[in-house]
């Protein structure tokens, strides 16, 4: 993934088109370039590519392999299904540069509108692949589902994926790949540059982080570009992420320096921020937790004592607070 490169939603900015013109006409033409290289894939791929549940059940009752791949090498349908993006679903179904122009002006509760019902098809299919036989873990040199699942921002559909059987730890390319990436990353470079890119945050990246983590994700994957998963998270600047990933065992670099070495980069001065100081002075994010709940305890304990038995505080201040998080 290229630095600054935009992630798949368009903007939400109220009364704000998706694109600037000139942008959105450029994006048009590389859709329909992308499309006829799509025209002698079989049909189950091109549903897939769709998102076209009705086509994909036709073909799957007519006992077409839910595993055929788009090409030679190529993808299968539950790939095609996870890795196409909404502006190129958008192009399909409008079937002209016009169409999609006209999708691209759209105002922005329109656009929400859309995207919501194009996250909604590719749920459907991918629960309909996946009840037919569909493999989670494809193999070869594309984007395993998972990955891309992550990249599109979606719990709902990292969840099934996961419950289907899903590789949490799986690279995208094998070690020693400057791109190779876990979910885990994806989840954080995704993160990183929906906020660069000043994106809204209606992605689900934090909530994806933290199921990845919970299914066993390794919280210190393999680098991207030499820097660590949580240098990617500091220097994305939203505080929200940290902690997930320093409850996960996420190592915390140390103060001091700057790995992205932009001009008015802001990484020394989130690294300095109070709450991973107070880390740094605990040792480690499960110390932190441990007074932070033990100062908690002390606060209740005497409020609480008179009502329920003094073991019940702790779990009284378990549930209540997001412990180690501030």
């Amino acid at each position: 993934m290229a630095e600054g490169s935009i992630a798949h939603h368009p903007s939400y900015e109220p009364g704000q088109p998706a694109f600037e013109p000139a942008q959105a006409q450029l994006l048009a033409t590389f859709q329909a370039a992308q499309l006829a290289m799509t025209t002698g894939w079989p049909a189950i791929a091109q549903a897939a590519h769709a998102l076209d549940l009705d086509v994909l059940r036709r073909e799957l009752a007519a006992g077409v392999a839910v595993d055929l791949l788009s090409m030679p090498g190529g993808q299968t349908p539950l790939q095609l299904n996870c890795h196409v993006t909404n502006e190129t679903v958008v192009y399909r179904r409008g079937g002209t540069d016009e169409a999609f122009l006209a999708w691209a002006a759209q105002p922005a509760e329109r656009r929400r509108v859309i995207d919501d019902g194009i996250d909604a098809d590719r749920l459907a299919c991918v629960e309909l692949l996946l009840a037919h036989g569909a493999s989670p873990r494809p193999g070869g040199i594309f984007f395993p589902p998972l990955i891309d699942a992550v990249a599109q921002g979606s719990l709902a559909l990292v969840n099934v994926l996961l419950d289907a059987g899903s590789d949490v730890s799986v690279l995208s390319t094998p070690p020693p790949l400057e791109f190779a990436c876990s979910p885990l990353s994806m989840a954080v470079i995704s993160h990183y540059h929906a906020l660069r890119n000043g994106r809204p945050m209606g992605y689900d990246h934090i909530a994806i982080a933290d199921a990845l983590l919970k299914a066993g994700a390794d919280a210190n994957p393999p680098e991207i570009k030499e820097r660590s998963l949580m240098k990617w998270a500091i220097g994305g600047g939203h505080r929200r992420l940290w902690p997930v990933l320093l409850r996960g065992g996420a190592i915390l670099p140390p103060p001091g320096e700057n790995p992205f070495n932009w001009p008015g980069a802001s990484y020394n001065t989130e690294r300095a921020d109070p709450y991973l100081q107070k880390i740094d002075a605990a040792g480690s994010w499960a110390a932190h937790e441990k007074a932070h709940r033990a100062a908690l305890q002390a606060i209740f304990a005497p409020k609480f004592t008179h009502l329920v038995p003094p073991e019940l505080v702790a779990r009284i201040v378990e549930y209540s607070f997001h412990l180690g998080f501030y």
